[in-house]
């Protein structure tokens, strides 16, 4: 069984290496008024309301606050049943950097590319579930690691104005 406190732990050093929980400024996402802020990843223009109240928090006592939205808002019982901290930590982490649908799709990507044969969906299910654990957790590590790149690598492709971005992006996925 995966562990939230290492899946959490793993994204904050990406995040928020420090847990200072600090307001910083951040990108305005699309659909929002800007300008936006965060406090340790979490967007004043995506999560308005969860970043709203962690601000009000004293900056000494958020971060439980920030631990607590994390687990709310992005971890779940899918991830829980996962076989490895190691692969749980890193679609976790994509989870939250790149969407909830587009890591399981990533992952379900990832299994097929070791010879399953999942529907990529983005969709957690136990055909999902079976499939990864049965896998062989280091190599499903790294065609996941692959298979995220990838993905940031055709966002870049797509859309040249995020080409600034993408030596970041390709540094996360491959810690």
């Amino acid at each position: 069984m995966a562990d939230f406190m290492t899946a959490f732990q793993w994204c904050m050093g990406f995040e928020d290496p420090h847990l200072a929980c600090a307001v910083t400024p951040d990108a305005t996402p699309e659909h929002a008024t800007g300008p936006c802020y965060a406090i340790s990843g979490i967007n004043s223009g995506a999560w308005p309301a969860g970043y709203a109240a962690i601000a009000a928090l004293p900056q000494a006592s958020r971060l439980s606050a920030v631990q607590s939205f994390y687990q709310q808002n992005f971890w779940n019982n899918w991830y829980a049943q996962l076989a490895s901290d190691d692969l749980a930590k890193r679609v976790f982490d994509f989870s939250v950097n790149g969407g909830s649908g587009t890591a399981v799709q990533t992952l379900q990507k990832a299994v097929n590319a070791l010879g399953g044969s999942l529907t990529v969906d983005g969709g957690w299910g136990p055909m999902t579930l079976a499939a990864v654990n049965a896998a062989d957790q280091a190599a499903l590590v790294q065609a996941f690691i692959a298979a995220r790149a990838a993905h940031y690598q055709q966002i870049a492709q797509n859309n040249p104005a995020d080409q600034q971005y993408l030596k970041v992006w390709l540094d996360r996925s491959q810690a």
